[in-house]
């Protein structure tokens, strides 16, 4: 698939995320523009694209995208602008006293994505995806490595729907209906995957970037991870088992991280030994 090139002119600056820009079409108001920043793999983009059309031709919500785009140096997409939007988690900073709806209405859209069967001929399994990244792990502690390697044998290969970074900041509301974005890295399999993530934002990222990123502080984002797992799981929230799974999936998140970025060794090792006093005093180091 090549890239349709494009003319930056015709597209007015809107925002900017860690990894794109984003634009405003000047003559249809209607149309935005995702450009991932120069160096960004292409690889990785296409993927994004062509993910975020799977997901809506499944008939999951989300808004509509149109065209894989080049402005010669960079990639990206065109979709549909929702203009007026609001996310999850911008409703919860201006409101807490919602947090209790939001996490309704976000556990329900989680559970249809979670029982909604994948095309797995087209959709990557989250299980293979992490093994295959991970390696033999030679970046980090051999005792480290035997732990994934352990964790990693919890969690199946069910051919049901992840979106692959569920967060409140990753659905949007719009004249009354709720849609997922965010979905680069739409993937099938354990829900637990998707749990793990919500866990890492609530309790292994550091507090500038939680408020940065989603608009609460993490104790607000943990009273709202709570919310959901009661409206999500129901009375088995607070059994060890399944926080035990969502927390060995986080771990196994973490040590992607390291290999992402070696200087996250310092912080998500002593997490995934276990040894959570000395992982909370390099956190509450890095908030600063």
């Amino acid at each position: 698939m090549e890239a349709k090139k494009i003319d930056l002119n015709e597209w007015g600056y809107y925002g900017e995320g860690g990894t794109a820009t984003s634009f405003c079409n000047k003559r249809d108001g209607n149309l935005y523009l995702k450009l991932n920043k120069s160096g960004y793999p292409e690889q990785l983009t296409r993927e994004e694209f062509l993910a975020s059309k799977l997901f809506g031709e499944m008939g999951l919500p989300t808004p509509p995208v149109y065209e894989y785009v080049t402005d010669g140096d960079r990639f990206g997409y065109t979709g549909e602008r929702v203009k007026g939007k609001i996310s999850f988690a911008r409703i919860l900073s201006q409101d807490l006293g919602r947090m209790e709806e939001i996490a309704g209405r976000f556990a329900a859209m989680a559970g249809n994505l979670h029982k909604t069967k994948a095309d797995t001929s087209r959709m990557k399994s989250c299980l293979e995806h992490f093994t295959g990244y991970l390696g033999d792990m030679s970046f980090v502690p051999s005792d480290v490595a035997d732990r994934i390697r352990e964790y990693l044998k919890e969690f199946s290969d069910e051919p049901f729907c992840l979106h692959g970074d569920m967060n409140p900041g990753n659905v949007i509301n719009f004249e009354g209906h709720d849609y997922w974005i965010g979905i680069n890295s739409f993937m099938y399999g354990d829900p637990f995957w998707d749990m793990s993530t919500m866990y890492i934002i609530a309790n292994c990222m550091p507090a500038k970037a939680v408020r940065k990123l989603y608009h609460l502080s993490p104790s607000q984002y943990r009273k709202f991870f709570d919310a959901f797992g009661k409206h999500y799981f129901g009375d088995t929230w607070n059994s060890p088992q399944i926080r035990n799974r969502i927390r060995n999936a986080a771990k196994v998140k973490c040590c992607a991280l390291i290999k992402k970025d070696p200087g996250n060794a310092s912080l998500y090792v002593p997490f995934i030994r276990g040894n959570w006093f000395a992982f909370r005093l390099r956190l509450v180091f890095r908030s600063f």
